[in-house]
Formats: C-alpha cells, sequence, structure tokens
C-alpha cells in the first residue's frame, strides 16, 4: 500500500499517536479536524468499513479525507457530492492512492496509449465519464458519497450516501416553503460560522443561486462581502449583478474583459498551468470564474485570506434540470430506451454529431452498469424515472464537472464554500413533491415572499438582451430570413456564428473563433470546445469524431463486417 498525496491547494496532513490524516475542504455544524482525529483514534482500535462507513457518513461540511491506519491499511473517503477528488488503483495485491491522478499514472508507468475507448466517448459526448471510471483502465476516481477501506490486501467499497429524491414527506405547501426558508437562513448561518469573520467573495450573476446566497448574507446582517462580476461589458450578468449589490449595499467589482483578452489568457501558460495541475483524466477542465478569479488576485482587490461563495446548484437541486415532458409517474426501466432520450439530449449532447444509435447505447449500457452497482435491486422497476435521473445528474455531471469549479478557487490559493450543496439542501430537496420542482416552483416563490435583503421583487432575473445594437439587428434579419424554412440551419447558424460574441464572458474563446465558424459537428457550448481539446490531447488529433468513427470500426470489426 503506498500513499502519494501532495500537500497543496487545500491538502494538509495531521498526525496523532499512529494515525495518519490527510485532509482538504471545511467542516460545519462546529466539527473541527481535531474532533475527526480524536474520533479516528478510537474507529482505530478494530477499523473496518461498517463503522468507518456510519462515521464518514455523519461528517458536515465538504471534503476528501485519507486516513492511513498503519502499513497495510488505509481508508478515504469524498464527501456526498465528491467535491474534491481522490484517485486510486488496485492493481493484484498493490494499492496506490492519491489526490492527482497524474502521480498513478507515472507510478505504475501507465502509457498515452492505454485508454478505454467508452470512456473516451462519454467524454466526447458529455464532458465526463460515467461511475468512477477515468480514461485509464487502472485508475479509478471515487464517487460522489463512496469511500473505500483497504485492508490487508483487499479493497472494500461502500456508497455511504447517495442523492435520491424520493424519499418524499406529504405536507402543505406553506408549510413546505416555510421549511426551506428555515433551510435557506441555516445554511448561510453556518456558511457566516465556518468563515470566522473572514471576507466572503461571491460571483454574482443575473441567476437565483448567487443572489439567494448574498440575499441571505444581507438578512443575517453580515457585512464584510464583496461581489463581483465579469464578461464583457453592459452584458445582462453585469448590469443585474451591479444593481443587487447596490440595493444590498455590498462593495461590487467588475472585470472587464474582451474576447481578445480572454483568449490570449487560454493561450497563455498561467491557463496550461492550470489544466495540467487539476488534470483528473475524467472530465474536462472547468474554465468558468478561473480567468476572473486569476485577475481579482494580480489585482489585490479582494482579501488574501477571503473564502469565494459561488451559487452551484441551486438551480439543478431545486429542479431545475427536471424534463418538462417527463411523466412523474413514471417507472425507471433500464432497457426503455425511449425514457433515456430526454436524459442523452440534456447531458450526452455536447457535440450533435455523436448522437447515433451505436454511440447512444454505449452511453445507456454504462449509465445503466451505475445505476444497477449504485441502487441494487431497487433499480429494477421500484424506482421512478424523474428520481434515477436527478439522482444520476448529481453523481454525473454535477459531481464531476459542475464541482471542478472550485479547481479555480483553489489554484489562487483561496478557500471556498458550496452552502446550495449542504447537508441541510440534499436532505430538505429529496423529500419534495416533484411537482413543487418542476419550473422551480417552490424555490422561486420562497425566494419572491421572503425577499431577503429586498431584492427579490424589483430586480429581474436573467433578463438575457443583448446589448450591442449591430450584432443584435444582424442576428435578427438572418434569423428572419433563414428560421422559416429550416429551424435546424438557423440553429446552426446562431451556434457558429453568433455564439462565440454572444456569450456575456466569452466563454468559447477557449478556442479561435475559426474553429467555431467553420465547424460541421454541431457543437453546444464552451464544454463541447474543451472535450475536444481533452481528446485530441489524448491520443486522438482529428478530436472527438475520431473517437467515434474508431468506435463503429470496431463494432463492425467484431459484428465480422468489417
Amino acid at each position: 500500500m503506498k500513499i502519494i498525496i501532495r500537500e497543496k491547494f487545500g491538502w494538509n496532513l495531521y498526525e496523532i499517536s499512529s494515525i495518519k490524516l490527510w485532509f482538504s475542504g471545511y467542516l460545519t455544524e462546529g466539527l473541527t479536524v481535531r474532533n475527526l482525529l480524536d474520533e479516528l483514534i478510537l474507529l482505530s482500535e478494530n477499523p473496518n468499513m461498517e463503522t468507518l462507513s456510519k462515521w464518514v457518513r455523519n461528517i458536515s461540511g465538504h471534503f476528501s479525507i485519507v486516513v492511513q491506519f498503519s502499513n497495510d491499511s488505509c481508508f478515504l473517503a469524498v464527501d456526498k457530492i465528491c467535491s474534491i477528488p481522490i484517485f486510486d488503483v488496485a492493481n493484484k495485491n498493490k494499492y496506490v492512492v492519491s489526490n492527482h491522478a497524474p502521480f498513478l499514472k507515472s507510478f505504475f508507468d501507465i502509457s498515452d496509449g492505454d485508454t478505454e475507448l467508452n470512456s473516451l466517448l462519454e467524454i466526447s459526448m458529455s464532458g465526463f465519464t460515467i461511475g468512477d471510471k477515468t480514461i485509464y483502465r487502472k485508475i479509478n476516481r471515487l464517487m460522489a458519497g463512496e469511500c473505500i477501506f483497504w485492508d490487508n490486501g483487499k479493497r472494500y467499497s461502500s456508497f455511504y450516501y447517495t442523492y435520491l429524491p424520493s424519499r418524499i414527506i406529504k405536507c402543505g405547501y406553506d408549510e413546505l416553503k416555510s421549511q426551506f426558508a428555515k433551510v435557506c437562513l441555516s445554511t448561510i448561518k453556518n456558511l457566516i460560522d465556518s468563515v470566522n469573520g473572514r471576507q466572503i467573495v461571491v460571483p454574482l450573476s443575473a441567476g437565483r443561486d448567487s443572489r439567494l446566497i448574498v440575499s441571505c448574507l444581507k438578512e443575517l446582517s453580515y457585512e464584510n462581502v464583496v461581489c463581483f462580476s465579469y464578461g464583457s461589458l453592459g452584458n445582462y450578468e453585469v448590469s443585474t449583478s451591479r444593481k443587487v449589490s447596490s440595493e444590498l449595499g455590498y462593495k461590487w467589482i467588475y472585470v472587464q474583459n474582451t474576447w481578445r483578452e480572454k483568449r490570449n489568457f487560454f493561450k497563455s501558460r498561467i491557463y496550461n498551468l492550470y489544466v495540467k495541475e487539476f488534470e483528473s483524466y475524467a472530465s474536462v477542465p472547468n474554465v468558468q470564474d478561473v480567468y476572473e478569479v486569476y485577475s481579482l488576485k494580480l489585482k489585490k482587490v479582494i482579501d488574501n485570506d477571503a473564502v469565494i461563495v459561488n451559487g452551484n446548484s441551486g438551480d439543478f437541486i431545486s429542479g431545475g434540470h427536471i424534463p418538462k415532458l417527463l411523466n412523474l409517474d413514471e417507472k425507471f426501466l433500464a432497457k426503455n430506451s425511449a425514457i433515456w432520450d430526454s436524459f442523452l439530449e440534456k447531458h450526452y449532447s455536447i457535440w450533435r454529431k455523436l448522437r447515433n444509435n451505436l454511440n447512444d447505447r454505449i452511453i445507456i449500457s454504462g449509465l445503466n452498469k451505475t445505476i444497477s452497482k449504485r441502487y441494487g435491486s431497487k433499480a429494477k422497476g421500484d424506482m421512478l424515472t424523474y428520481a434515477i435521473f436527478e439522482s444520476m445528474e448529481c453523481i454525473g455531471r454535477q459531481s464531476r464537472l459542475v464541482a471542478n469549479q472550485q479547481r479555480a478557487y483553489e489554484f489562487i490559493g483561496h478557500e471556498w464554500r458550496l452552502p446550495l450543496w449542504s447537508e441541510g439542501f440534499l436532505d430538505f430537496w429529496e423529500k419534495v413533491d416533484p411537482k413543487y420542482k418542476i419550473d422551480q416552483k417552490l424555490y422561486n416563490d420562497v425566494l419572491i415572499d421572503n425577499n431577503w435583503g429586498g431584492v427579490w421583487k424589483n430586480i429581474n432575473v436573467n433578463n438575457n438582451t443583448i446589448r450591442s445594437h449591430s450584432l443584435r439587428l444582424t442576428r435578427l434579419f438572418l434569423k428572419i430570413l433563414v428560421a422559416p424554412f429550416s429551424k435546424m440551419l438557423w440553429h446552426s447558424i446562431e451556434k457558429n456564428i453568433f455564439a462565440y460574441w454572444l456569450h456575456p464572458t466569452y466563454g468559447k474563446s477557449v478556442v479561435s473563433y475559426c474553429s467555431v465558424l467553420f465547424d460541421t459537428r454541431g457543437q453546444r457550448n464552451t464544454n463541447s470546445l474543451t472535450a475536444d481539446q481533452f481528446i485530441k490531447k489524448n491520443g486522438f488529433s482529428n478530436g472527438v469524431i475520431a473517437v467515434s468513427d474508431e468506435i463503429r470500426k470496431q463494432s463492425l470489426k467484431i459484428n465480422g463486417r468489417a
């Protein structure tokens, strides 16, 4: 057994008696690392999976833990959403753990060609892998709510927690609203307690989630708050953020950027270092905020010990990703391909040309294997489709891709918090009747009714308008000309010609404009482009289509039609 932990980006080593504890993250509900060490001393008398999984289930906060009990016994765990990744390799009797996947690749001398084709397809279609996979067969990444116990040559795995919104509690709507209002305030109170008076820095968008955080901070009279916004001059995110900050009386910082500045950053040594430092082989890099928080750091406009707090993932957990047409009473059937279409369309369609029957079957097969492993017999017709889909998004896209936004804050040396992924939020939204989650009804009603900070009734949410008159007119002209004849053609024109400039933060400048303008593969968003870069870097110089072509080739060969 070998443990290789790099003690940077928030990771620290603590030792007591014969126990070594590597810890990263933060704790709430009054817990401290010292508490964990005291409890581990007691558990070390007879460490086993049952007691250790119960122990980690009761830890509040966001964290990753690696514990070494002896030369041949260790325990590792990630929090309920895997906000901080851990990787391991079990190769015969050799077991190696690390918080940095490239260490494992180097340690086992894994070649660049030893990739798993289906995993590369998963990243090509979504930006992340399914289950515990990386693109390398030997390297595993712990899943959300998973813990591992290695003892005398044996690896034991357990899911101590799974977000599954099917534990519905029947109660009146007014009571639900009252409960959620209390959850919001108690969650932000825990946030305040955890930062010990330090400056809280919030990337404040035009949406609900970050506004919920700052309005509750105001409601609870916390004043050491700085809000910032970024992107093109005058975009709707910036103007709304400024209004909300002004109304709350919080300092507001604007990080202006142009597409050229953003493009130059994505070509810089600093950005390449960021990607390298947080390579997971299991997802594309999350590029949101990295340029902006790096700019804040350089300008020295926030405190050195400031804590950065974003709004991930209030929209998801409150029901914003439940397909409107989905039958909420429909039981999940693994083999029913029709029920998968909306899920694949949302999460596995970042390149339109990759959606075909063969690729879809591979993705569905991988998802069903994860479902079977995670839920066992409960998934065989007893669980509702919407609950499975929400749960799978939580342990998939949210855990693998969205939570990676926190790496930007670690990169510049700042702590972070994820209050809308707190235990209180998870526990509450698991129990809400889905009819109150459609269109985020309950979420929206509570925000409007309580009007914390006075910023919910008079400032619009996501008032998306194009400020450039020339761009607006050109776009309108082409839409009038093309859309009546071919909606598909119009969507292609909008994605290829306009989206590069319309994105409020120029996110697509991760590649050149020509790369987007002349693309015929049906790219959807920034993740499409970073996925293509990832694939090119990992053995397929022609990008995502080459992966799909290779899978088709192998399928034909297997079926004797080569």
